[in-house]
């Protein structure tokens, strides 16, 4: 759909264009999958509980045709689910005993769960990253340039979501800017919870995104 508008023929006019995509962006019926990125470094203890109650709760609000995999970080990545598995009742069960056993320690390589979190993903399969941190990010890369172009690389959405007032705000927004998600703070685990329900209320359909531009037939400019 176009407006356009001229006040003369001799000055420049203006136009605005909306665009729609068309029906070609199914709804995602195969199941989704989410790749769990969680903070276990020394500087969550007292926040761990909150972290570990929100994250159960989505855990098992997820649809059997759902997969996760789950990340925790401190000065390294480790998968504690070892790759993808599929939102079964027992694999569920078995991931929230090993979430439930976590202890927080040492220092904080965000970096590390990111990069764990984007491989091996799956091209048929809409992705989301859910990132539970209180973002005070102290060792390995934290330059948010270099987390923006990690994330700019791969076809997710990341959702950030962090406990405490100590966060690295810009580093979290350079997160959420690159993939198309969102950060915000969270202060118990049913705000934790909501928000990762709206999160997954966002991922429904196919998406097209970085699209391109090309106009002609007439010259335009300061678009």
């Amino acid at each position: 759909e176009m407006v356009s508008y001229r006040a003369s023929e001799s000055d420049p006019g203006t136009f605005m264009v909306v665009v729609t995509p068309g029906l070609d962006l199914q709804p995602i019926t195969n199941g989704a999958d989410y790749v769990f990125v969680l903070d276990v470094s020394g500087s969550m203890k007292g926040k761990i509980h909150t972290l570990v109650q929100g994250v159960v709760k989505a855990l098992r609000d997820m649809k059997p045709e759902d997969r996760f995999r789950i990340i925790t970080f401190n000065t390294r990545a480790r998968d504690l689910t070892g790759g993808w598995v599929p939102a079964t009742p027992a694999n569920v069960q078995d991931a929230v005993t090993k979430i439930e056993s976590i202890n927080p320690s040492d220092g904080t390589d965000l970096y590390s769960g990111i990069n764990m979190a984007v491989k091996r993903l799956d091209d048929d399969r809409a992705t989301s990253v859910i990132l539970v941190t209180d973002a005070v990010t102290n060792s390995g890369i934290v330059d948010p340039r270099e987390f923006h172009k990690l994330l700019r690389q791969y076809d997710l959405r990341l959702f950030g979501f962090v406990i405490g007032n100590s966060g690295n705000w810009p580093l979290m927004r350079a997160m959420a800017d690159a993939s198309g998600g969102f950060s915000t703070g969270v202060s118990n685990a049913d705000d934790i919870l909501g928000q990762i329900m709206l999160a997954k209320s966002k991922v429904t359909h196919e998406s097209l995104h970085d699209a391109r531009w090309r106009i002609s037939g007439v010259k335009t400019f300061d678009t």
